[in-house]
């Protein structure tokens, strides 16, 4: 009897949307397509549901093609719209999570990303707003189905019927849509603000190590902005490069003030192409050094050619999830060089201080603080940017948290190089 219920009130579900599709307004060809793929294409009891990758990339490619059109003051918000997607994702996939994760992504995924849509309307050309309206028109629709989807495990959104709304954004589209790949998209990093790809460094850009009495003098040059110069006189005395080389205790010292000149470097290069006043150059170094001590203890590696790698597959150094970071990062360069995981690691927390932390005034908050608020949202995504200073949050994050803000205030008060203390037993 209860099977019976279940069919019943999907039936009425899929008659309901059947009913409000008739008595619309049918005034596009694009609409006239909603209209025509919408009932027959959604599954009903049988149908193959989409899995998490093919929803993945859909949702990938409609948020580049809306990014192609928004204009400007909305593309932070279409950002994190897109990345908190991905976060949830990330979460909805972990191992022992089960069933199918799609239905609920979608809905999530809309509340999000639809209201920014609507506000992107008016500004867009007659025949851009009149397939953006039909497509919106399309996913409100899908809504109830996947409402069914979510709540009753009989509805699903199938491949075709995400086809089809993809359709409607780009009518001559010939790629599919919801082709996975883990390749970088420039037009990904280009939405998200990252710009040009990261460069892969190759043998002759090997980090070395920095004799003890030379470290005086690159604090000084970095409080002189005269850091590279002092680079240059940098002796090459023949360490063992950082990738593969898992220090034993004899080597920990000499291995964390490697990583200590690296992590340096790759702030110091990103803070320059930054927006980053003096003051917030040093905060924004301090905050790296407390991240890359947070995920890893510093370290690329765990054994010798086994990186350093989650469960749930955050990677190296700043352990960069490949799920969350798909398409903005080259996953094999996370694993397999450390400079390459700085860098990526560097630059997502330059985002979140610049783009978020700062231009929403975090540090004005009761309770606020810039470094807490980046970490917050490096680790949980742009809606966990106030995490940190929020009265109800999962006891498991606030531990996060407070790691992170006990860390941060040593490295604060020059004692970095305590991450150390992750190494004694």
């Amino acid at each position: 009897m209860r099977t019976c219920g279940m069919l019943f009130r999907t039936a009425v579900v899929i008659l309901l949307l059947a009913a409000r599709l008739n008595a619309a307004q049918v005034e596009s060809p694009e609409i006239k397509l909603a209209a025509a793929f919408e009932l027959p294409k959604i599954p009903g009891l049988t149908g193959a549901a989409a899995d998490w990758q093919q929803w993945d990339s859909f949702f990938t490619f409609v948020v580049k093609r809306l990014g192609q059109d928004v204009p400007v003051d909305l593309k932070d918000s279409l950002g994190a719209a897109f990345l908190d997607s991905r976060y949830e994702l990330t979460s909805a996939i972990a191992p022992g999570k089960g069933g199918n994760p799609v239905p609920d992504l979608f809905l999530n995924a809309w509340n999000r990303l639809s209201p920014i849509m609507s506000k992107a309307l008016p500004g867009l050309s007659q025949e851009n707003a009149s397939r953006y309206s039909s497509f919106i028109s399309a996913a409100d629709k899908l809504v109830p189905l996947s409402k069914a989807g979510s709540q009753l495990g009989l509805v699903q959104l199938s491949p075709d019927a995400l086809r089809g709304m993809a359709h409607l954004l780009e009518p001559s589209g010939t790629a599919d849509p919801l082709a996975f790949t883990t390749n970088v998209d420039s037009g990904l990093r280009d939405l998200l603000g990252f710009g040009s790809l990261l460069s892969v460094p190759g043998s002759s850009q090997k980090r070395t190590q920095l004799h003890e009495n030379l470290w005086p003098e690159f604090q000084h040059a970095f409080a002189t902005q005269s850091w590279f110069a002092s680079l240059a006189v940098a002796a090459d005395t023949g360490m063992p490069k950082l990738n593969g080389w898992v220090p034993d205790a004899k080597e920990l010292e000499a291995y964390l003030k490697e990583v200590r000149t690296l992590l340096i470097s790759l702030s110091d290069k990103i803070a320059g192409k930054s927006k980053l006043n003096d003051e917030q150059k040093v905060l924004y170094r301090q905050i790296v050094f407390t991240a890359a001590w947070q995920e890893s203890c510093w370290r690329q590696y765990i054994k010798k050619g086994t990186p350093l790698a989650s469960s749930t597959g955050d990677l190296g150094l700043m352990q960069v999830n490949r799920n969350t970071w798909r398409n903005v990062y080259d996953l094999k360069n996370l694993s397999g060089d450390i400079e390459y995981n700085g860098n990526a690691g560097a630059e997502i927390l330059d985002y979140y201080l610049t783009r978020f932390a700062i231009k929403r005034n975090e540090d004005k908050q009761p309770g606020g603080n810039l470094a807490r608020a980046t970490y917050s949202a490096y680790n949980g995504g742009p809606g966990a940017l106030g995490r940190y200073r929020a009265a109800k949050v999962v006891p498991a994050l606030k531990k996060v948290d407070e790691a992170f803000w006990q860390k941060y205030q040593a490295v604060a008060a020059g004692r970095e190089l305590d991450v150390q203390t992750c190494y004694q037993k």
